[in-house]
């Protein structure tokens, strides 16, 4: 008996460490993008110097890889940001970029990672400028001790890939372990976020970086971004499909409708919805069953009512034959 005993609690503790070796690894994904005027993407600024080759996007280039960076692998998203903010003129940058360059400058950055040493993989992003990266990427990488971490970059570029910048950062981090980055076009990053997936998702898979659910958060984020596209078309056959029989609807008045009396006031144009935008989305899933939370900003004239509205969102959904499907 004393035997079993001992067999036993042996094998609790053979599987509290493997359990204790396979727990997922912090990540973060830090990375540093500029808005403003950027090379072949965007549109051209009337009276813009830049404006026969650059356009102005809210958004910059690897910013837009980041977010798909942080989400798959459920990383938390930091901005690498200079004190004294680059200029939003395309010509200026580059100006300053070189001047930067030539006297191998560190840019005093605005803000730090308060826990760096909580982390155990950091993702750094950057663009290309000039055949570089930029110089505050080396202000951030300078501003830790970064010994025994996984470090990944990735970049945006129009042209140059990597442009050599995986053996600058080996070089600069010898004592972490720097895998193998991604170069992904910026007017690809900026223009086809489908395409910015489908090379993404891969380079995680081949590391292991990749969380098990973050296919199916997409999925349902997807579904949920669906509903509200077809709230704003009227689109009421897809509203019917995405939405379970049974499932309520409840007005900020309090008032409680039926699917057949929500579709119907969309329908006729009682309720009528133009744009959206949803706020840090959080989604949590458990095999066929999910959960978003968020706060979404709704643009609508309902019940004669104009305006804009910042609403909680607390959604439920179950996958159905192969499809997220929205209910109380």
């Amino acid at each position: 008996m004393r035997k079993l005993l001992t067999a036993i609690l042996l094998l609790a503790l053979l599987i509290s460490s493997a359990m204790a070796e396979e727990a997922e690894p912090r990540v973060l994904v830090a990375y540093l993008s500029r808005a403003g005027e950027n090379y072949n993407v965007g549109e051209a600024r009337e009276g813009s110097a830049s404006a026969a080759y650059a356009g102005y996007i809210e958004k910059g280039n690897t910013a837009m890889m980041a977010a798909v960076i942080a989400e798959l692998t459920g990383g938390d998203l930091f901005e690498i940001q200079t004190a004294t903010p680059y200029p939003e003129d395309y010509a200026s940058m580059l100006q300053v970029a070189q001047e930067e360059i030539d006297t191998d400058a560190r840019p005093e950055l605005a803000a730090h990672v308060e826990n760096m040493a909580d982390y155990d993989v950091i993702f750094i992003g950057y663009p290309i400028w000039h055949g570089q990266m930029p110089q505050a990427i080396y202000s951030f990488i300078e501003a830790y001790d970064l010994t025994g971490k996984t470090v990944i970059p990735f970049n945006t570029h129009e042209g140059s890939g990597q442009s050599g910048t995986q053996r600058v950062i080996e070089a600069a981090l010898p004592g972490s372990n720097v895998l193998q980055g991604l170069a992904i076009r910026g007017k690809v990053a900026q223009e086809d976020p489908e395409q910015t997936r489908s090379l993404i998702e891969p380079w995680l898979e081949g590391m292991n970086m990749k969380r098990a659910n973050a296919g199916s958060e997409a999925e349902v984020l997807a579904t949920y971004q669906a509903i509200q596209q077809a709230m704003f078309d009227k689109d009421i056959e897809t509203l019917d499909r995405l939405y379970q029989d049974g499932t309520t609807f409840t007005h900020m008045s309090g008032k409680v409708q039926t699917k057949a009396e929500f579709f119907g006031e969309i329908a006729d144009g009682t309720l009528n919805y133009f744009a959206y935008d949803i706020h840090d989305p959080q989604i949590a899933v458990d095999g066929d069953e999910a959960s978003l939370t968020a706060s979404v900003t709704l643009t609508a004239k309902v019940y004669g009512a104009s305006g804009s509205w910042t609403l909680p969102v607390n959604a439920h959904f179950t996958k159905i034959n192969g499809q997220w499907i929205a209910h109380n």
